[in-house]
């Protein structure tokens, strides 16, 4: 790419808490983009959040959204036609994580970004998390360990990020999403929504520590809200993963590595806290102070836009494939629990 002599102009789709929160803030004050364009469902969402940011133009359609955009962001809760029509119009592409439910569908429009020179990047950010690269460090080769969700306040930080009178967007308000057709069950497809929207973090850390962790088992509650699921190293080192129901109030998000010489536990930051409050724990003791993985990820995605890439992490793109790729492999040998006696 030539030498960039002005900031990247990002149009963005979805006026969520997300966009509130956390995109829309930071890429606000980013000397390395301009956001020129908002759309969302809902016209005055667009309006409120194109008001508070000074954004200049709320779209009326796709089409106006992508004149004049470098790049899409995506934000809303399905992806794949932006990011068809995104890719069709030559512009290159932000997602929120996951690309989608498809893996056929996500490697085709990867494939497609790639044979026209534009970005498709995904929105993992905890690849960027310097407490998880902290303890990868204290743990380069993990012989086991575990991954832990359980989040029950979400909804509540999500509703507090809106303005007044908005309500948090809910994946039952999207439009439906195809599955795979190798998930022939209903809980099947449960198993994957719940890998892919709620342990997406999890599986972005295990496939950073274990890239070759291959399932080994996969079961899911008779209620379909919690998922317990076991994978094994390439030396069969057993690796533990729970995304659990939980009520209201409480949230644990945990992994742990453990290896020959040192184990690490980090427990993240609840969801649009400080990411300062994130721990990591060590036989030398408790660090935490971590900075920010979501500025972190951005910056990455300015510098691959000027056509640096890390050389020791992979594409966001290659990430959420494997991401993508282990999900459907869990999903494919879940099994439904018992149903609870009666007696």
């Amino acid at each position: 790419m030539t030498p960039q002599t002005r900031p990247w102009r990002l149009a963005v789709a979805g006026c969520g808490a997300a966009a509130f929160g956390l995109h829309l803030p930071l890429l606000a004050s980013h000397s390395a983009f301009e956001v020129t364009a908002l759309a969302d469902r809902d016209t005055e969402r667009a309006r409120t959040a194109a008001a508070r940011f000074a954004v200049p133009r709320v779209a009326a359609s796709t089409k106006d959204l992508l004149d004049g955009a470098d790049m899409l962001v995506i934000l809303t809760g399905v992806h794949g036609d932006l990011i068809e029509t995104a890719l069709d119009a030559g512009t290159h592409v932000f997602t929120e994580k996951p690309v989608g439910l498809d893996i056929t569908r996500t490697r085709k429009m990867a494939d497609r970004a790639g044979e026209a020179g534009l970005l498709l990047e995904v929105g993992a950010m905890r690849a960027h998390d310097p407490a998880l690269h902290a303890a990868l460090a204290a743990v380069p080769d993990p012989a086991g360990g575990w991954l832990i969700k359980a989040d029950g306040v979400d909804e509540a930080a999500r509703r507090r990020l809106l303005p007044s009178g908005f309500s948090p967007y809910t994946f039952a308000g999207d439009p439906p999403q195809t599955a795979p057709a190798q998930l022939e069950a209903p809980h099947q497809v449960s198993a994957l929504q719940i890998l892919l929207w709620q342990g997406y973090h999890l599986l972005t850390a295990l496939a950073l520590a274990v890239p070759g962790a291959t399932p080994a088992a996969c079961t899911l509650d008779v209620n379909r809200q919690s998922l317990h699921a076991l994978l094994y190293g390439p030396a069969a080192e057993p690796y533990t993963l729970v995304i659990s129901a939980t009520a209201p109030g409480r949230f644990l998000e945990q992994i742990h590595f453990s290896g020959p010489a040192d184990a690490a536990t980090v427990d993240f930051a609840r969801p649009y806290e400080p990411s300062t409050t994130t721990r990591v724990t060590t036989a030398a003791g408790e660090r935490s102070g971590f900075s920010d993985p979501f500025a972190a990820m951005w910056q990455a995605v300015s510098d691959r836009l000027a056509g640096q890439c890390p050389a020791d992490l992979p594409t966001s793109t290659a990430l959420a494939i494997r991401v993508e790729d282990l999900a459907l492999a869990l999903a494919a040998i879940c099994r439904p629990g018992p149903h609870p006696r009666k007696d």
